[in-house]
């Protein structure tokens, strides 16, 4: 299925009120304040929209002054991640495409966006955008599917570990 970049975002349910939520886990490398190579992006809900903000810094550099594009791969993906928040719905990347379209400078103000473009059987498409202002950086499209919480059990986590997922 081809997915229009302009779509409509589909609805994120009523589990989440609009608003800041926490990270899908502390040692999240996205989003966890106990990883110390986080970015710490701070998620929230935007009505059908999740919005990340955050800044990188030496840790996450490639070229010098510039930020690695695994960095900027991973905040796409950890924005696309964060749709699942408000969906309570436990899931995994199995694809991530990245355009990049301009150097992330080290030490700005970053806002990575994502919205659910479409929803096949247990596949979730989701489309995600990192601005520097009014300039886009990176644009992503991931699929992601649904998964049992035995998915997570079986690699380690305990129940209550993604409480962000309703794990």
């Amino acid at each position: 299925m081809d997915h229009d970049r302009d779509a409509v975002p589909l609805p994120l349910g009523d589990l989440v009120a609009d608003g800041p939520f926490p990270p899908h886990h502390p040692g999240c490398f996205g989003c966890g304040p106990a990883n110390p190579a986080s970015p710490r992006i701070a998620f929230e809900r935007r009505g059908d929209t999740v919005r990340g903000t955050f800044t990188m810094d030496e840790r996450h550099q490639g070229a010098p002054g510039v930020a690695h594009g695994g960095i900027v791969a991973a905040a796409l993906d950890d924005a696309s991640g964060a749709i699942l928040v408000p969906l309570r719905q436990p899931a995994v990347t199995v694809k991530l495409d990245v355009t990049f379209r301009a150097p992330a400078r080290l030490h700005r103000d970053y806002v990575v966006t994502a919205i659910l473009a479409a929803r096949e059987g247990r596949k979730l498409f989701i489309d995600t955008t990192l601005t520097d202002g009014d300039t886009v950086i990176a644009t992503g499209r991931a699929i992601f599917v649904e998964v049992a919480p035995e998915h997570f059990f079986s690699l380690g986590a305990a129940p209550g570990d993604l409480h962000s997922l309703g794990v």
